[in-house]
Formats: C-alpha cells, sequence, structure tokens
C-alpha cells in the first residue's frame, strides 16, 4: 500500500498547513513569519510532500536528497530530472 501524501508530514509541518489555511494561503503579515521564513517552510512542506511515490527512480530520490541537503539548487535538480527522463524514452 502506498504512503499517503499527508503521513509525509511532521508535526512541525501540519502547523504550518493549517497556519496557511487559516490565512487562505496568503502569505502575508498574518503568519507572523518573515517571507524568507515563510519561502523555506514551502519548500519544506513541498519536498516532504513530493518523497518519493512508487514508479519514482532513485535518480529522482537522490536528485531530491541534494536539494534537502542543499547541495544541490532545485532548479538544477529540475532539470537534470527532466534530461534523466529525456533520456529514458
Amino acid at each position: 500500500m502506498s504512503k499517503k501524501w499527508y503521513e509525509a508530514l511532521d508535526q512541525e509541518d501540519v502547523i504550518f498547513l493549517h497556519q496557511l489555511a487559516q490565512a487562505d494561503f496568503k502569505l502575508s503579515d498574518e503568519t507572523g513569519m518573515s517571507y524568507f521564513v515563510l519561502k523555506k517552510r514551502m519548500q519544506k512542506l513541498k519536498l516532504a510532500l513530493s518523497q518519493k511515490t512508487p514508479g519514482d527512480s532513485d535518480f529522482k530520490s537522490y536528485l531530491d536528497f541534494l536539494v534537502e541537503q542543499r547541495i544541490l539548487p532545485q532548479s538544477i535538480a529540475k532539470v537534470l530530472y527532466q534530461k534523466h527522463l529525456e533520456g529514458l524514452d
């Protein structure tokens, strides 16, 4: 059985998602966080929700790990993965 999307979230992610929902997903002063904190939290949440699902390649998992560890920028990881997929066709 595959992992449900919400099972990838830790308690901090759930609280953050609740705060965003309460603010109608508007990134504003209502959250009490700076833009940079909000951006980092959104990236963490996005990464948690995009974790490995059945059919994902090990290469994608490795790229996700590199992005999470701040070794590789997410924009470059996306390009590398897209090129990888094109190479599989």
